[in-house]
């Protein structure tokens, strides 16, 4: 091949992949939570004020740190390693980001009845935030894993021991003690989508 078609190729190749990552991570960002069809569950945002959208009800937000080899939550009165509380029925916006490698937070719900239902994920990436909103549909455990693999460690730990509990509850009390007494950001109103009490 001539040098000057090897250059050509290479310019198309470059700019294919600049096209695909746009799509790629514009696409994330195509729809804000909406209480009435529950738009927005699961989808991974790059801004946070799209991950809202135009949704101004009430909702929490949880800082999630991913790193080798646990779940970092806060704000609570101290930083909760593996566990954390939230509302149930009610918006939480999960703000993902790693400090060391790249990890998948991903969440689902404790199996009952052979049935999962509820399984969504988000990229934690160093030096970047991801937005996930989810609502939890009932009180429970839901389950917290990593779902990219994150390596491995010289003595007992690795990217199978990055997991953690996410505790989906109507009780403030209960919550308070789990947190230390510092509830998650933002306003904590049980069942504020379907106004159930």
């Amino acid at each position: 091949m001539k040098r000057g078609t090897v250059i050509a190729l290479f310019f198309i190749l470059v700019i294919v992949a600049a096209l695909s990552l746009e799509i790629q991570y514009s696409s994330y960002d195509y729809i804000g939570y909406n209480p009435t069809n529950n738009a927005g569950e699961g989808v991974v945002h790059a801004q946070f004020a799209n991950a809202l959208g135009s949704y101004k009800g009430p909702y929490v937000i949880v800082y999630v740190t991913g790193q080798q080899w646990h779940w970092d939550f806060y704000p609570h009165a101290k930083v909760c390693t593996n566990l954390t509380v939230v509302p149930v029925d009610e918006p939480v916006v999960f703000v993902i980001h790693s400090v060391d490698v790249f990890h998948e937070f991903f969440i689902q719900n404790a199996p009952s009845n052979f049935s999962l239902g509820f399984n969504f994920g988000a990229e934690a990436v160093p030096g970047y935030y991801s937005y996930i909103v989810l609502v939890f549909p009932k009180p429970g455990l839901y389950h917290v894993a990593c779902a990219e693999y994150c390596g491995t460690a010289a003595v007992g730990l690795g990217h199978s021991w990055l997991v953690g509990t996410i505790l989906a509850t109507c009780n403030v009390t209960l919550a308070m003690s789990v947190t230390g007494g510092v509830l998650p950001q933002g306003q904590w109103d049980p069942h504020a989508v379907s106004g159930a009490i």
